[in-house]
């Protein structure tokens, strides 16, 4: 199979691989006292050293996770719970469903919540931004980059407005971690969610970083693990194959960058060539260099996704956790598409194990796909 949906998860990085096999031969839970606690606990502090040395954030900011989803929620509910008064959320209308259900839950709960909107390529206003800003505004909730466009937002300046007004910031960084050079100790965000899964390492297994200045309530009652800001024995292996996964990733971020940047150019400008009709979603000059959204007119996105499917080609229509849902894209929809453009996305993301020979590959059985669905219409 040609695999083109890393956005969705990657493969397990060999090394990450054979550190959790390693780890996962320890019988020791991380808060026990005797000799096989000490040496799990000690696997659990060299992986949020690790983790933390890439990331340049301190390792008491650091809480392990069951993963992104996990993280979104326990910063953005453990921040809310314990407000009392009129409490306001902003976040973009093209979050993750993981931020925008949250916000969802958040408004049962009296919480009044905020939407900015998007362009036609999906980049926000900051002049909006800051006009949606009240007093009574507690958390701004915007990514870092958009797992279905590829999109990057200026998380800086978004950062830098939000200490302006003394508001914490919340980054879900998702599909940036492992992908981007990540520097906490200048980047002004309070509250960071990432995904092991997303830069190959395990599933199951993530991260929350939080300024330690934040209280959060936690979500997960129980025990003192993660310095009682997430109850439960730690998953070790998970978490030792995470910052396996995250150091390789760091240390060939340069060199894999321009080469996934070099697949995804050839590959786009091999579909306009064969389809001078299909047009790009998204900002093309500011996205991550993995993932190329497209459309064709008239073509639905999930039949092509059918089609490449019985071809021997993994691809998407948006994200993961929405497959198998009717409805278009809500992220397309924000941008202004219709419900019958937003159902012609189709995304294609890319990882370092991809290769020339497949983008050619895929270059030369889409447009005869596309085809032989137009004849057939």
């Amino acid at each position: 199979m040609i695999y083109f949906d890393n956005n969705a998860t990657t493969a397990l990085a060999p090394e990450a691989e054979e550190a959790m096999a390693q780890a996962a031969k320890l019988c020791g839970n991380a808060s026990s006292v005797h000799s096989a606690g000490r040496e799990a606990r000690r696997l659990l502090h060299q992986a949020r050293e690790r983790i933390a040395q890439v990331l340049k954030a301190p390792e008491s900011s650091l809480a392990f996770t069951s993963g992104g989803t996990e993280s979104i929620n326990a910063a953005m509910i453990g921040l809310f719970l314990p407000l009392q008064g009129p409490r306001h959320l902003i976040v973009s209308s093209v979050e993750h469903s993981a931020v925008l259900k949250t916000a969802e839950f958040l408004q049962g709960l009296g919480v009044q919540v905020t939407q900015l909107g998007v362009d036609a390529e999906g980049r926000l206003d900051l002049a909006e931004l800051e006009a949606a800003i009240r007093p009574e505004t507690k958390l701004i909730a915007v990514m870092f980059a958009n797992n279905e466009t590829g999109n990057l937002y200026p998380v800086k300046r978004i950062g830098e407005i939000a200490r302006e007004r003394k508001i914490p910031y919340l980054c879900d960084a998702v599909q940036a971690v492992g992908r981007l050079e990540i520097d906490l100790s200048r980047l002004p965000i309070d509250l960071l969610a990432a995904s092991a899964h997303k830069f190959q390492g395990p599933k199951g297994v993530g991260l929350l970083y939080c300024k330690k200045e934040l209280e959060l309530t936690p979500l997960i009652h129980g025990g003192r693990q993660e310095r009682g800001q997430r109850a439960g024995t730690e998953n070790i292996p998970g978490i030792v194959g995470m910052a396996t996964a995250l150091e390789l990733a760091h240390r060939r971020l340069m060199t894999e960058e321009r080469k996934i940047a070099g697949l995804r150019d050839k590959l786009q400008s091999g579909l306009f060539e064969r389809i001078p009709d299909l047009q790009i979603n998204g900002d093309v000059e500011h996205r991550v260099v993995n993932t190329l959204n497209f459309r064709v007119p008239g073509v639905s996105g999930e039949t092509l996704l059918m089609n490449l499917d019985m071809a021997g080609i993994a691809v998407s229509v948006g994200a993961a956790c929405d497959s198998g849902s009717l409805e278009p894209s809500h992220v397309l929809k924000a941008m202004g598409q219709g419900d019958e453009e937003a159902l012609e996305g189709l995304r294609i993301s890319l990882s370092r194990n991809n290769t020339e020979a497949e983008v050619e590959e895929f270059l030369r059985v889409l447009p005869g796909l596309v085809e032989k669905i137009r004849s057939a219409a």
